[in-house]
């Protein structure tokens, strides 16, 4: 995965042209790095011999892909598009080889009039008919190329996949892929590590338990990383362990608005490869993990139905790593719960463990903060209509800090999805969404933070005006209101509420029912929109 890299070529001439130099290469095509530095230095000496300045977005990934959305790199092309006289590219089906996004790339150059400049040819879009009809005609055939080159691929894959050949997907650990004979061998050292996690499933513990323990007595994963709780939970349900190699062929299909992969065949060989699990052993730990799974869902707690919506849904995050607060209810009681936060920290064996509360006590907290915010409103209004506007500007002042620190928190969370990434913590898919949900967070930070300043220099005080009255009104009413309501109405001035409950370890250790760790403190941090 790689970052957008911003170059500038240096001008040969006097009147230059500010171009988009868009760089894309496929792994499916046996493709790599290489590959990549290759076209750079080639679209790099053109520019530089026809005085061009540029911007490099550099991506790998398949170019048959339907949605601009998973390509981060020409999304944020298409965002900048402004700033560029052309777009510089090796060929047209670097850009795309989907018709879909081919045809909203000609429309953008149309609608810009951006020309899209190959070594071979330029193709002026906007003015010349003649080009758009080769352009139209290029990118079929690069449609047609790739539905070829994917389906002979998939064919082939489908075939060594029954043969027993490792032929999708990283490799497990545990094991290495022989490259002559391409099926999977045993790698003792790890092995050991695998049969340990089935035998602590096996003595009764779960996946929490599991991780925990592995992480305390000092194992690491192949990239020498702590394990995780998705990486065991995948481990224990990787037929490959029993010997087996699995190939699910997948379509794409829309639901629901959206894109996914539905499974239209899964291919099954057994005894592809010598397995670190017997397979009686295999079946026997899934068969308790499904029992477990199923026994969870319906006993002890379970996430709270429509009904029990709360004014907090998707507001309430953690104050100690950062990730979102899950809300549990208990069967038996009916009660809400905050539930701890088990996730590990960043680069960390260690758990967050940030305590759980119940939801009731939270929500009254935050109803006396909604109340004294309430008044502070009210004040601010009427220092405002008096022509007071110094709590405004402290308020900046104060806003603009905040957004910094979140900024930087962000961004260390970007850069640290390159070692999610390597680690396998998570899926290519879910490093995608990630990295996307980041980007957009860094640009609303960075358009807050601008649209802030500018407040501080022009400080509109209509417009505050209205925004003041208009969170008045909303807390006035806000009682009366049902949780769907209030909880819509919190999301148009509150961006995220984190919730911080760390206890130390002299009171970790005491009873639950103890006076003292039953009534431990929290608190609550407003991050305000």
């Amino acid at each position: 995965m790689l970052q957008t890299q911003t170059e500038i070529g240096t001008a040969a001439a006097t009147e230059t042209k500010h171009v988009a130099l868009m760089l894309r290469i496929s792994r499916d095509k046996g493709e790599n790095e290489d590959t990549l530095q290759n076209h750079r230095e080639t679209l790099s000496e053109y520019a530089a011999n026809h005085g061009l300045t540029y911007d490099i977005y550099a991506e790998i990934i398949s170019g048959g892909i339907t949605e601009i959305e998973e390509r981060p790199e020409l999304q944020s092309m298409i965002t900048n598009i402004e700033k560029y006289e052309a777009i510089l590219c090796i060929s047209l089906d670097r850009l795309a080889r989907n018709g879909v996004v081919s045809q909203q790339i000609k429309q953008l150059c149309i609608d810009y009039n951006i020309e899209i400049i190959t070594p071979a040819q330029t193709f002026d879009l906007s003015n010349n008919q003649q080009d758009r009809l080769l352009y139209d005609i290029s990118s079929t055939f690069a449609v047609l190329e790739y539905e070829t080159i994917a389906k002979r691929n998939k064919l082939n894959k489908i075939s060594r996949s029954k043969r027993g050949e490792h032929v999708a997907g990283s490799v497990p650990f545990g094991y290495s892929r022989n490259k002559e004979t391409k099926r999977l061998e045993i790698v003792e050292e790890e092995a050991v590590v695998i049969r340990y996690i089935f035998k602590l499933h096996a003595s009764g513990l779960g996946a929490y338990k599991i991780r925990d323990i592995l992480n305390e007595e000092g194992y690491r994963s192949a990239k020498g990383k702590a394990f995780s709780l998705p990486s065991v939970r995948r481990i224990l349900k990787n037929p490959a362990y029993r010997g087996a190699v699995v190939f699910n062929d997948r379509k794409k299909v829309k639901e629901d608005g959206k894109y996914v992969y539905k499974v239209i065949e899964t291919y099954i060989a057994e005894d592809a490869h010598e397995p670190i699990i017997s397979p009686s052993d295999w079946y026997k730990a899934n068969d308790i993990r499904q029992a477990r799974a199923e026994h969870a869902a319906t006993h002890v707690r379970e996430r709270p139905s429509k009904n029990a919506h709360s004014m907090l849904k998707d507001l309430l995050i953690c104050g100690c790593c950062g990730r979102k607060s899950l809300m549990l209810k208990d069967s038996k009681s009916a009660e809400v719960y905050v539930k701890v936060c088990d996730y590990l920290l960043p680069n960390s064996t260690q758990k967050c463990g940030n305590a759980g509360m119940q939801l009731r006590y939270v929500i009254e907290e935050f109803a006396d903060f909604l109340e004294r915010f309430k008044g502070e409103t009210k004040k601010k209004l009427a220092q405002i209509t008096s022509n007071d506007t110094s709590s405004i500007a402290n308020d900046l002042v104060t806003k603009v800090a905040h957004i910094d620190k979140q900024t930087v928190e962000t961004q260390r969370q970007y850069d640290n999805l390159i070692n999610l990434a390597v680690e396998g913590i998570f899926s290519k898919k879910e490093i995608l969404a990630k990295k996307q949900e980041l980007t957009e967070r860094l640009i609303f930070l960075q358009q807050t933070r601008e649209e802030t300043q500018t407040k501080l220099v022009e400080l509109d005080v209509k417009s505050e005006k209205d925004r003041l009255r208009e969170i008045i009104d909303i807390l006035e009413n806000f009682d009366g209101e049902d949780v769907i309501t209030q909880n819509e109405h919190l999301k148009t001035f509150i961006k995220a509420i984190r919730y911080t409950r760390k206890m130390p370890s002299e009171i970790k250790a005491l009873s639950t029912r103890n006076p003292a760790r039953r009534n431990y403190p929290f608190k609550l941090e407003i991050e305000y929109i």
